[in-house]
């Protein structure tokens, strides 16, 4: 992800992660119960490579985890975490 934030600081830290709107596009969708990558794409019409990008530092920072899905093939669906639940305050708070 481009232009990270190198400071330590709380906020340095939360804008690396939330710091376009497509995360958060995300985060919704995930509440709202997506969790497909078709789902999250055509739901809010992120770019395949940024929606890739964005879906792994979700799981990379706790808030989405992976998991298996499907009897055919691999398939990784996503779903909230605990953390990534917590989130549900700070949302509604925006919106």
């Amino acid at each position: 992800m481009a232009n990270r934030h190198t400071q330590t600081c709380a906020v340095a830290r939360f804008l690396n992660v939330f710091g376009d709107a497509w995360t958060l596009l995300i985060i919704r969708e995930a509440m709202y119960g997506a969790t497909k990558f078709s789902e999250f794409q055509r739901n809010t019409g992120i770019a395949k490579n940024l929606l890739s990008d964005r879906l792994s530092l979700l799981v990379d920072e706790g808030l989405l985890e992976e998991f298996e899905a499907g009897t055919r093939g691999s398939r990784i669906e996503y779903t909230l975490t605990e953390k990534g639940q917590s989130l549900l305050p700070v949302y509604v708070s925006i919106v």
